[in-house]
């Protein structure tokens, strides 16, 4: 009986990891195939979107476009996650470089707990320092 609830109690904090790894997985399949619909579809109401050099405060509908538009000049080709972990405020970080056909781009997102689950609160792509 003691096993068994250490083996519950060891696997319950395994759970939530992987939704969060679910989710990230979601947001990176999306940027790979340059599907900005189902992208934004993981975003909070009113996301801090960075891409290249314009940066705001957009609604879900603004984001989209906006992403299509640049996937649409920059097809992805690959995103490769380099970094990863978690902020002051308990949101989930990941930092990688989007790989396109017209260049690199260092792409960083923040994931937010939410009722139903974790959503983009921020995604910023930005121009790569260094083409790798």
């Amino acid at each position: 009986m003691k096993r068994l609830l250490l083996l519950a109690l060891f696997c319950i904090p395994m759970i939530g990891a992987v939704a969060q790894d679910a989710e990230k997985d979601r947001v990176v399949d999306a940027i790979k195939m340059g599907d900005a619909k189902e992208l934004s579809a993981l975003f909070i109401a009113s996301i801090d979107l960075t891409v290249k050099d314009a940066s705001d405060v957009y609604s879900k509908a603004q984001a989209e476009q906006i992403l299509r538009k640049f996937f649409n000049e920059n097809p992805p080709v690959d995103l490769v996650i380099e970094h990863s972990g978690v902020s002051k405020s308990g949101d989930k970080y990941f930092i990688g470089i989007l790989r396109t056909r017209t260049g690199y781009f260092r792409t960083t997102f923040f994931l937010k707990k939410g009722e139903s689950g974790f959503l983009v609160k921020q995604l910023r792509i930005e121009n790569s320092k260094n083409d790798f």
